[in-house]
Formats: C-alpha cells, sequence, structure tokens
C-alpha cells in the first residue's frame, strides 16, 4: 500500500516536470558511422553509408532548426570523423536530450532485401525485490565517488521507484516516435515495412532518454541504394523523419 501511494505521488511529480521541461526542448541526431568505419557499401554505385548517413542528419538538422528555432538540435558529428559509440551516447546526455535519432543505412546478404525499419531498445523490467536490490546496491556507499550516480540512494525505495518510472517513461516515448518514423516510411515514402523492432544497441542502451535507430534502406539492394543515393530520395527521408518528429514534439 505504501509502495502503491508513493507510486503515485511521484507519478505526479515527475507529470508536473515534464510539463516544465516543454518550455526547452533538445534534439540530438546522431549520423552513424564515419572517419575509418564506413559503414556498409552499395555494390553498385559503391555508395558508402557514412555519408549517407551524414547527408540526411545535417538536413534534418536543418529542417528542425529552421521550423522550431526555440528547439536545440545537436549533431554528434557534423563531418566526416570517427565517433565511439559511448561517446555519441556521452553527447545526448551531455546535453540533457529530450530525444535522441540515430540514423544508419542497412546492408544484407541477401540482394534483394529491402525497406525500412527502426529501433528501440529492448530491456526487461527492474527486479520486483526491493530488498535483493538494496542488497546489492549498496557497495555504491563503500565509493568514494558518488556523483557517477546522480543522486540515485540505494536504501531509499523513492529511488527505485523514480528510476522505474523514468525507464518506462523512455520505453514508451521511444516506441511513440518509432511508430511516427515506420508509418511516414511506409505510408508516406512507400517503403517496404520491415517493422519495429527491439534491439541492445550500445548508443540507445545509454542514452538517457527516448530513442531510437533508424535504417533508411538496404544500400546492398541495388534498387534502393540508387534510391537512397538520389536527392528524391533522401529529400523524403528527411521530410518523412521530420514529419514524425512534429508529431512528437506538438504531442
Amino acid at each position: 500500500m505504501l509502495v502503491e501511494k508513493l507510486k503515485n505521488t511521484l507519478r505526479s511529480i515527475l507529470l508536473a516536470v515534464c510539463s516544465l521541461c516543454l518550455m526547452s526542448f533538445t534534439v540530438v541526431i546522431d549520423a552513424g558511422h564515419g572517419g575509418d568505419d564506413l559503414g556498409a557499401v552499395g555494390l553498385v554505385k559503391g555508395i558508402k553509408e557514412k555519408d549517407l548517413n551524414l547527408t540526411v542528419a545535417k538536413q534534418l538538422a536543418e529542417k528542425i532548426s529552421q521550423k522550431y528555432p526555440d528547439v536545440k538540435v545537436v549533431l554528434t558529428r557534423d563531418t566526416d570523423i570517427f565517433l565511439p559509440l559511448q561517446k555519441r551516447a556521452d553527447i545526448a546526455n551531455k546535453n540533457h536530450a529530450d530525444l535522441f535519432i540515430s540514423i544508419h543505412t542497412n546492408a544484407a546478404e541477401n540482394r534483394k532485401a529491402q525497406g525500412a525499419e527502426t529501433f528501440i531498445l529492448g530491456t526487461d523490467r527492474m527486479e520486483d525485490n526491493l530488498d535483493v536490490a538494496m542488497r546489492e546496491n549498496a557497495v555504491m556507499k563503500l565509493e568514494q565517488d558518488q556523483t557517477v550516480y546522480q543522486g540515485f540512494d540505494p536504501n531509499s525505495i523513492e529511488s527505485y521507484i523514480i528510476f522505474e518510472l523514468m525507464q518506462n517513461q523512455y520505453m514508451d516515448n521511444s516506441l511513440l516516435f518509432a511508430e511516427l518514423v515506420q508509418n511516414q516510411f511506409v505510408g508516406t515514402l512507400n517503403r517496404a515495412n520491415r517493422g519495429v523492432r527491439q534491439a541492445a544497441f550500445w548508443v540507445l542502451l545509454k542514452s538517457a532518454c527516448p530513442s531510437v535507430l533508424v535504417e533508411m534502406g538496404f544500400i546492398s539492394n541495388a534498387e534502393e541504394e540508387a534510391w537512397l543515393a538520389s536527392k528524391e530520395g533522401q529529400s523524403g527521408i528527411v521530410n518523412g523523419i521530420f514529419d514524425a518528429f512534429e508529431k512528437y514534439y506538438k504531442k
């Protein structure tokens, strides 16, 4: 009973905080790969994934900035450089991102594979046994540097409840945005629908905000590679993700 009352109280507080957060919004756009990390390479035109990702990411950032000047838009990279996966997540967290969008291009041994898919992080819920969790986490109190835990108290029920609520919020909002993106690829761009899927991508795991990884299409498919490399295709993708962002932002 006590836990339920605490949950209801904390949920109300979180909703109030979220309302205040609407006054400022930060989106971090991540162009996958870069530098020596080429990503996938097209077999017909030899188009590099790292270049496609960067082009779309920069155009998307510019479009959001022009339409919504009150939104802070951050690119993890705006040039052809290599960035470790953790660094990409660090950029999102350092900027207190409200949304993280990682742009990628797909590839497969099957040259007929085609279509778009959008990923969210697949995670399990926390253990319900608070006694066990508290005992195992108590070692935090022995560590000299407590700042890395950002105020988390291993002996406080409230800390666990807040953590669980925030994790659920990320999952729900990630799924909401992923579905909006996928609907654009399928409904507007008429791409083959590979669906919204879950996977343990490191950049999604380590980004403390709603986050998705977009696979725009298969560069290993000759027809789709040509579309991805075209101005028409890239413009369509940018507009599609932007429309998804706009719907998400207005919600």
